[in-house]
């Protein structure tokens, strides 16, 4: 089975992502801002596809009322983010992964305080409500 490894930055907490993933959404939104920096970079897995292989220091801080977000609590690597109510899926910091996504587009973009400019990637002024879902990258 095709694979792609991820960890947080003092390794505490490793997973692993199967077969496929959505590509990669560049989120704007003031939780992503004051979580992780002037945008997150996010795919999204099934979690049927997805195991924690070390999961020792994982915290979940409930962000919002429906959201929630998985840091390593001894590197303060945030990590995952997800629906609390949904255990279908689960969104993963690419950041973390040791394979690069290829991008697919912006959500929350009226947010966006960045001056760095990705062109051809479609925006959405706020959630792009499971538009980006039917992009799908395929593990080799």
């Amino acid at each position: 089975m095709k694979s792609i490894s991820g960890s947080c930055l003092c390794k505490l907490i490793k997973f692993k992502i199967y077969n496929e993933c959505r590509k990669v959404v560049l989120c704007h939104c003031t939780m992503c801002q004051k979580s992780n920096a002037e945008f997150s970079a996010y795919t999204k897995v099934k979690m049927d596809n997805f195991s924690l292989v070390k999961k020792k220091t994982l915290k979940w801080f409930k962000s919002s009322k429906n959201f929630e977000r998985g840091f390593c609590t001894n590197c303060g690597s945030s990590l995952f983010f997800k629906k609390i109510n949904n255990k279908k899926e689960i969104s993963v910091s690419s950041g973390s992964l040791n394979k690069n996504i290829p991008i697919i587009g912006h959500i929350y973009y009226k947010n966006k305080k960045s001056k760095l400019n990705v062109i051809n990637l479609k925006k959405f002024s706020q959630s792009a409500k499971g538009y980006f879902d039917k992009y799908i990258y395929k593990i080799k």
